[in-house]
């Protein structure tokens, strides 16, 4: 009985697009569920588009009731979206492209990608026929993923896709999304070429980590590191812009730093070590000890030196973890001198004491115990200042600086008589009063 209730009640919605819509929902639902009122629902939809005078909006709820009849699985719906295809011509070319474009995703949404394709190319203007193509190949390539059945016709269909899709940025977008179809299906040199394809500087920068990450994730990435580095002349070549560094951060950051470094190495150039490790440091710093682990002593030390300078320019006390494991990969000197810079700016004091210790440069001891022994200065301690200057080894660096603290230490030993004498003749004058 509420079913029938239902049906009566549809008739009483004014708008006669939101009725037919609404008679092609109740339809879709009977349907599913074998339901024998689902013809009458449907052919009360088709009755109600005679109420909708505007061509477009008519076209409109055809296409629902066409998306509804896909949906229950009744074949008529092809027959409907044929209908549309033909009445479409009678439109402005905006309002058909718009419609051509809704009526190619529901199709693909059903499942029918042939008449997808065939509606979106016929969609007039370029940026819109393109986008709504790559849209498909997007659409497509996630139902492999998800369900990697019929894979040899869809790729095909794919393929006549990319066909259509002749303009920059639309075919390396969908070439994107292809490759992360062929990397689900396990096809990792087809993904590699898909990726050659790319025409895009920036989509090709996107695909070349989005491929790193993925193959890492899969732990098959130290396999393919040869294709790796083909690939990464290739765009290199062809955009004048080193890939080596993009794929280096992408391995780092995956956890890869062995591969990462070996990656760098093949170039030979040390400044894009310091370029992937800052990048590290900006992207996933907690990445930084298994990149700084594969380095060589020479590397770690440069490396070091940057990351160290880049902290040093913006500092925080959540960055020691950071820098405590940049000292514990790098064994130079300097590196140190600047991690014992980093404690005193942090206040942490007594560990910069300590790096400063065990420094056995001289230049570098001496500068790094005259800063620890300033900061005790600034705290009042003489005492502490007076023992870490005598740890100075340069001895002209450490008269200079003993002789600042003294005259420090006088100057606040001055500053206490004076205050005493002032709090003493404010008391005589108070009790003269």
């Amino acid at each position: 009985m509420l079913v029938l209730e239902v049906l009566e009640s549809v008739k009483e919605i004014p708008d006669p697009y939101v009725r037919t819509v609404t008679y092609a929902r109740v339809g879709e639902e009977l349907a599913k569920r074998a339901h024998p009122l689902y013809k009458r629902a449907f052919l009360s939809a088709f009755e109600s588009l005679a109420s909708i005078d505007d061509p477009f909006t008519m076209l409109k709820a055809l296409l629902s009731i066409g998306v509804s009849l896909g949906r229950a699985k009744i074949k008529a719906y092809k027959k409907v979206f044929s209908r549309i295809f033909l009445e479409s011509r009678s439109l402005s070319p905006p309002q058909r492209d718009e419609l051509l474009k809704m009526a190619s995703l529901s199709l693909l949404s059903l499942g029918d990608i042939g008449e997808a394709i065939t509606f979106a190319v016929e969609i007039s203007d370029d940026d819109l026929r393109q986008v709504t193509l790559v849209s498909l190949v997007r659409g497509i390539s996630r139902s492999l993923e998800l369900k990697p059945i019929k894979t040899a016709y869809r790729l095909r269909k794919i393929r006549l896709i990319l066909e259509y899709i002749t303009d920059e940025p639309y075919r390396s977008k969908a070439l994107l999304e292809l490759s992360k179809a062929l990397i689900a299906l396990g096809s990792y040199e087809s993904a590699f070429s898909a990726v050659r394809e790319m025409n895009s500087q920036e989509w090709a920068k996107q695909a070349f980590k989005e491929l790193a990450f993925r193959l890492s994730e899969l732990g098959v990435i130290e396999r393919y590191a040869d294709s790796f580095i083909a690939l990464a002349e290739e765009l290199s070549k062809k955009f004048g812009e080193g890939f080596i560094p993009e794929l280096s951060t992408a391995l780092a950051l995956a956890g890869r730093g062995e591969l990462a470094v070996g990656m760098l190495r093949k170039v030979g150039d040390m400044n894009l070590f310091e370029r992937v490790a800052l990048d590290v440091l900006d992207k996933n710093p907690s990445s930084l000890g298994v990149f700084l682990g594969a380095l060589s002593e020479d590397e770690a030390r440069a490396v070091g030196k940057a990351l160290m300078n880049r902290i040093l320019e913006e500092l925080g006390p959540g960055k020691k973890e950071i820098v405590n494991t940049i000292a514990r990969f790098s064994r130079s000197e300097e590196v140190w001198a600047k991690v014992a810079r980093f404690y005193t700016l942090v206040g942490d004091i007594e560990s910069a004491r300590k790096i400063g210790l065990v420094l056995q440069n001289q230049r570098l001891r001496s500068i790094v115990m005259a800063d620890v022994a300033h900061h005790y200065l600034k705290q009042g301690d003489v005492e502490r200042a007076v023992d870490t200057a005598l740890e100075v080894r340069d001895r002209r660096f450490a008269s200079i600086l003993m002789s600042e603290i003294l005259i420090k230490a006088l100057q606040e030993e001055l500053k206490g008589v004076s205050n005493g004498k002032v709090k003493v003749a404010n008391r005589k004058a108070g009790e003269q009063a």
